[in-house]
């Protein structure tokens, strides 16, 4: 079988069945939630960008944007598409503090986003099964459906697989 590369952009989740990758490209303060199902070999991604949905100015929230209506939107999402919600893992990455030596006045909106995150998963009962966050570093995050992985380059070309 041909694997299957989906990007996921900024505020999107997408949800993908084995062989499949799913992809963020460059995370620097945003941070990616994976989750995978390895009953089903069920694996989504969501690109969030900012940790609270409350300071949207919009009637209608893009559920994908916020770290606090992202990951219980992608798990049921995932739920839909047959995965079993008790077997499902988290594992995430970005959350840097990308204007740490721009401006000590800046708010590092990195480790916020990571935190809002984590206790999003707490919130929905899924196992944060392992983190690559905060630093100062962009990162480009891969999660591979058929075992899990979730695959973190930095912008300095350093791989890690979690």
């Amino acid at each position: 079988m041909e694997l299957i590369l989906i990007h996921v952009g900024i505020g999107q989740m997408r949800i993908a069945r084995s062989p499949a990758r799913l992809m963020c490209v460059g995370l620097g303060s945003c941070v990616a939630v994976a989750l995978w199902d390895s009953s089903t070999k069920i694996g989504g991604m969501v690109h969030i960008m900012l940790p609270d949905s409350k300071i949207s100015k919009k009637s209608e929230v893009l559920p994908g944007k916020y770290a606090d209506t992202a990951a219980k939107a992608l798990l049921e999402e995932m739920k839909v598409h047959g995965a079993n919600q008790y077997v499902t893992v988290a594992k995430i990455a970005g959350g840097a503090n990308m204007f740490k030596n721009v401006s000590v006045d800046m708010k590092d909106i990195g480790s916020e986003n990571a935190k809002a995150a984590k206790k999003s998963l707490i919130d929905i009962h899924i196992r944060l099964l392992a983190e690559d966050t905060g630093g100062t570093l962009g990162r480009t995050v891969e999660l591979d459906t058929t075992n899990g992985n979730l695959i973190i380059r930095n912008i300095r070309g350093r791989t890690i697989t979690i």
